[in-house]
Formats: C-alpha cells, structure tokens, sequence
C-alpha cells in the first residue's frame, strides 16, 4: 500500500509539473475586504516543495492533472475564481472587486493560456470564469455575468444587510446594464483602436471618437448627480470601467502623450481619483510600469483585443 501511494504521488507530482502553472489561495476572510494571501498558503505547480507544504497526500493525490488540475478545492470555500496569471485581465480585474466588495470567500486559480482542462470548464477560454462546488460545480462566465451573480448571491445570504452594488430597483438595474454596454461596445474599441493605430493620419478621427464616448460618461456623472455613476453608491457600472480606465489613462499618457484633460472631463477625473482609492480596486490594479510593459507587447505583435481594435 505504501508503495502505491508513493508510485501515485510521483505520478502526481510529475503531471503537475507538466501543466499550465495554477496558484491555488485558501479560504478569503469575512471581512469587508478579504487579504490576499501570499506565501505559505500558495500552492504553485512546479514547485515540489510548496505542493508537499500545501495539504495532505490525499489532496495531492485527487489533482488530477491532465482534465481538470483543479480538483480537491477547500470545502468550505464556496467559489474557485479562475483569472489569468498575473492577474493583468480587465475583464477579470472586475469580478475580483466585487468578491472583496462584498467580503465572499473565495479561492484564485491562475492559468496560463486555454488548457485543455480549462476548456472543460468554460469552454470560450476566457476568463473570469467562477465556479460554485457546493452548487454540483456551477459554472459562470462572462465578468458582468459573474458579478451580477455574486450579488445576487450575496444578497440572497445576507437579505438583512444587502449590497448596493447591483440595487433591487429595475430602473437602477437597467440604467446600470445600460452603461455596461456603454463601456463595452463604445468606449473600449475606441480605446483600444486609438491606442493601436500607426497611422498619424487617422489619429485625430479616432481620437474624437474615444473622446465622445468620455462624454457620454462624464455626462452620465452630471445626469445623476454623482460622485458615481449611480449617484452616492457604488455599483457594478463603476466596477465595469474601472480596469479600463486605468489602463486607457497609463497606457495614453505614455505612448500617445495624451492626457485626459480636466477642463472637459473634470467629473470623470474626481470619479477615478475616488475609486482608486477603495481597497477593492487597489487590489485588483496593477503599478503604471507593469501596465506600459504589457501593453508594448500588444503593440508590437499588433494584438486585436478581441476584436475591439478595429484597425
């Protein structure tokens, strides 16, 4: 029997190192916004010592490897939240600000391009996908898709105590899935068309483009009254722009020299200034540095971002 089990651990052990690198953190805090934890609670995959440090042979032995390298999740987490390594998607930037706005627990499962026991659980790809074990292994994808469910999620657990980020009111819940669309189908293609275009010529018409769709936000402050875009609260239409508001103003101050400018944009700012300063959203941002290296390799391999380069 010994024998067995230490010819499985081998086994284990050396499938796991052939895999796509996962980062494994244990249970979040119930506090309003849970630490990230870092060090001991790590499991990395090609790291022998941290895999023997993580959990009992029985947990090592249930990872699988090959279709799903992320079986044998702390029962007492409700959610695994799969993100890229590195944590630089936007898309995913936004659900991981509403699991600490709202204190869920929750484990991260890092991964490195689309596994193929990824794909078994989403099968776009994509990230952020969260999945639910104690709901027969639910899975949800699509970032406004999974926010939306964790607040309803939320609420549903704490009816005495529900969050404001997604509010029971229709006309809020469609005015908020309205400016959602607003940043994904307007603002960022003109983002990220102006951001990838080489041609001086077309600069100043794609530039007029991105800038009516800061209008249209700015406005949308003015319309209800600010400092967000709900009014006083903040809601899953901040949490939706955010990550590509950061990024817009790092990566367009230093490749394009261009500033967002106070006289037309004053509320816009004031807004950005505000939320960058929930714990939430300083979790989930990346420094200036990191974003400006990234994005030129976008550049240089002349990335599409899905299709919203229209260049």
């Amino acid at each position: 029997m010994k024998a067995f089990l230490g010819l499985s651990l081998i086994f284990a052990l050396e499938i796991i190192q052939q895999s796509t690198a996962l980062t494994f953190y244990p249970r979040g805090s119930r506090s309003r916004v849970p630490r990230r934890p870092t060090g001991e609670g790590t499991l990395q995959s090609r790291d022998k010592k941290n895999i023997m440090d993580a959990g009992s042979l029985e947990r090592i032995l249930a990872l699988k490897g090959g279709y799903d390298s992320t079986i044998g999740p702390d029962p007492s987490n409700p959610i695994q939240f799969f993100t890229l390594a590195g944590g630089m998607c936007p898309y995913a930037a936004r659900t991981l600000i509403v699991f600490h706005e709202l204190g869920l627990p929750f484990e991260t499962v890092e991964i490195s391009g689309k596994p193929d026991w990824y794909l078994q659980i989403n099968p776009r790809g994509k990230v952020p996908a969260i999945r639910v074990p104690a709901d027969n292994n639910e899975v949800i994808y699509e970032s406004s898709i999974c926010d939306e469910y964790l607040c309803d999620m939320y609420n549903n657990m704490n009816q005495d105590s529900t969050s404001t980020l997604m509010p029971n009111d229709p006309i809020q819940r469609a005015r908020i899935r309205l400016l959602n669309d607003q940043t994904d189908t307007v603002l960022s293609p003109a983002f990220f068309t102006y951001f990838m275009n080489n041609n001086d010529t077309k600069d100043e018409e794609m530039l007029q483009k991105l800038e009516n769709a800061l209008n249209f936000f700015e406005n949308a402050l003015k319309t209800y009254g600010g400092p967000y875009f709900n009014g006083l609260e903040f809601t899953l239409a901040d949490v939706h722009l955010l990550p590509f508001f950061l990024r817009m103003v790092v990566t367009l101050r230093h490749y394009k020299k261009y500033t967002l400018s106070e006289e037309k944009y004053p509320r816009l700012l004031k807004w950005f200034e505000l939320c960058s300063e929930r714990n939430s959203v300083k979790v989930a941002s990346k420094p200036d540095q990191v974003i400006i290296e990234t994005y030129k390799k976008f550049k240089d391999m002349n990335y599409k971002f899905g299709g919203l380069n229209k260049n």
